[in-house]
């Protein structure tokens, strides 16, 4: 019996390996992609950083330690300048996308709202555009010859430098953020508010719980498990939303001459001015690996305490 039971453990023990290297068969041809588009350049980029490889050290640059790293950590450098404009463009993008999303998803999610069809289509424009169009058509809005400032002469208002001014650039790049940004969330919130069952709610309102209470107790516990990942990934994406920033405004206004950063710079869109017009390719992969750094930071610490990636 012994024997038996051995080996029936032994045939059994074979299969799982045959089963384990299948496995891995399948995914080598993955991790092999992944490390040559992935893995080997963020490797090579953190050891560039460490150089002063760039315009003047082209051929022959040499490891300088941390000196690049120490450059961005200057009391009086542009890093903390720049840091603090990145967190509040991603918060507060972050919140207004999420929230203005499921605003709209249940004011559509009413079934007696007539003609919600026709304002969920015309609501999802935005959304089917090419990204890159719709920032050079509100660029072109935006502009001291653009409609926006039309419309405001019609009444005999001046002019607004939408994009020429500190205050006005950043309201802009949010504006258009969220323009761009709240139909893809108005989406995702109108199909969990659909997958609720009706029945809570009308025990709610046998119950005499009010709208709030409704919305407090009901929806919100049940979407929480459907957008708690997506508002954590949405922190990350705008960390480094380099399109919307470069397209509309370059970063600009810049703030002094001489400087390479200007009010609505965020990291990635400061990086690459520095790498476009210092050519230090050093300093800027330093810069990259403090992106990385701050946005894995962003991912693990938002997952931490809202367990939202965490096995139920």
């Amino acid at each position: 019996m012994i024997s038996q039971y051995q080996s029936v453990a032994n045939k059994t023990s074979k299969m799982r390996r045959k089963e384990s290297l299948a496995g891995i068969s399948y995914l080598m041809p993955a991790l092999v992609a992944l490390s040559l588009v992935s893995v080997i350049p963020s490797i090579y980029n953190i050891y560039i950083s460490f150089t002063n490889y760039g315009l003047y050290h082209y051929f022959e640059y040499s490891s300088i330690g941390f000196s690049n790293y120490a450059e961005i950590f200057e009391v009086k450098g542009a890093f903390l300048p720049v840091l603090g404009w990145t967190v509040i463009w991603t918060v507060v993008c972050s919140v207004l996308n999420v929230g203005i999303g499921l605003l709209i998803a249940m004011v559509l999610n009413n079934p007696n709202l007539r003609e919600r069809n026709l304002y969920r289509t015309l609501l999802i424009i935005p959304w089917a555009l090419p990204g890159v169009i719709a920032i050079q058509m509100w660029r072109g809005m935006l502009s001291p010859d653009g409609v926006f400032n039309q419309l405001l002469a019609l009444i005999n208002v001046p002019a607004v430098n939408w994009l020429s001014d500190p205050v006005t650039a950043r309201i802009s790049v949010i504006t258009v953020n969220v323009w761009l940004s709240f139909p893809y969330f108005m989406t995702v919130c109108l199909a969990a508010l659909q997958s609720i069952p009706s029945e809570l709610y009308e025990a709610a309102i046998t119950d005499g719980a009010g709208k709030f209470q409704k919305f407090r107790f009901i929806t919100i516990p049940m979407l929480k498990n459907a957008l708690t990942p997506l508002f954590i990934t949405q922190l990350a994406f705008q960390f480094n939303n380099f399109n919307m920033i470069y397209l509309l405004t370059q970063g600009g206004p810049r703030q002094a001459l001489g400087e390479y950063y200007g009010s609505t710079d965020i990291l990635v869109s400061y990086t690459f001015n520095l790498m476009r017009e210092l050519q230090r390719y050093g300093l800027t992969a330093a810069y990259g690996v403090v992106i990385f750094m701050i946005t894995s930071l962003i991912m693990i610490l938002s997952s931490i305490s809202t367990k939202s990636f965490s096995e139920v």
